[in-house]
């Protein structure tokens, strides 16, 4: 399960500036330190999923939405950031969108955006709050673990596959062919019609694994670019 070991993993976890730097470029050098902390700590968080793999700025909801970071393994999970430049005008947007495709998401959001974005998200979303201590540093700390979600929309998962991926599900699974002209909605919902819910999100999900003409970073091949202490990143 991801919630307990994704805790553990970032709850020590600080972002610190480097000296001589302004106000701006710590904020700046934050909000990519703790995108970089979370990348390499993934690792960890998954460390039982070896197919697991990381996609940023990943398109949901037929390109309606794009989320920070998704992690495709036995789930799907989203995690978006809000960094103390961002604001969340696109937040109610965001949560309907992923809400409606990922098994999990967490909101990691500076201490100053929180009490306007804790409100907007849904109980079982995950949240984690950056906030700044008397040292200089920025600490992140959970909130609240994410839930496994309670409303999944079936079709939006589906929606993230591409046709020939849905012919593929409809030959692996029905032992079918898809009709010449058939649209990829209509594919999506003679899946659903003939598919037991548990059977197609296992498939859905290999079949984003296995894609390859996207980018995307296996999580246990994950080089470690740079070090922590480079990255701007502390592990207390």
């Amino acid at each position: 399960m991801y919630t307990s070991n994704m805790q553990d993993a970032l709850e020590h976890a600080t972002v610190t500036p480097c000296p001589s730097t302004t106000e701006q470029q710590v904020e700046e050098r934050s909000e990519c330190a703790i995108r970089e902390l979370i990348k390499l700590r993934l690792r960890r968080f998954v460390k039982g999923q070896s197919q697991a793999l990381l996609v940023e700025e990943m398109e949901v909801c037929l390109g309606r939405a794009r989320v920070d970071l998704a992690v495709i393994g036995d789930d799907l999970l989203g995690i978006e950031i809000k960094g103390p430049k961002d604001d969340v005008t696109r937040l109610p947007t965001q949560v309907t969108a992923y809400s409606r495709c990922f098994d999990r998401v967490v909101l990691i959001v500076h201490e100053g955006l929180a009490p306007h974005a804790a409100p907007l998200i849904p109980l079982w979303w995950g949240l984690v709050v950056g906030s700044a201590t008397t040292a200089g540093f920025v600490r992140y700390r959970f909130e609240r673990c994410a839930q496994i979600n309670p409303s999944l929309d079936f079709d939006a998962l589906l929606s993230l596959l591409w046709r020939d991926e849905l012919d593929a599900l409809l030959r692996n699974l029905l032992g079918d062919k898809s009709k010449p002209r058939a649209t990829k909605k209509s594919l999506r919902a003679e899946l659903l019609s003939r598919v037991a819910p548990f059977e197609l999100h296992r498939a859905a999900l290999k079949q984003l694994r296995d894609r390859v003409a996207w980018r995307t970073s296996p999580l246990h091949g994950l080089a470690l670019r740079q070090s922590v202490r480079n990255s701007a990143v502390k592990v207390m």
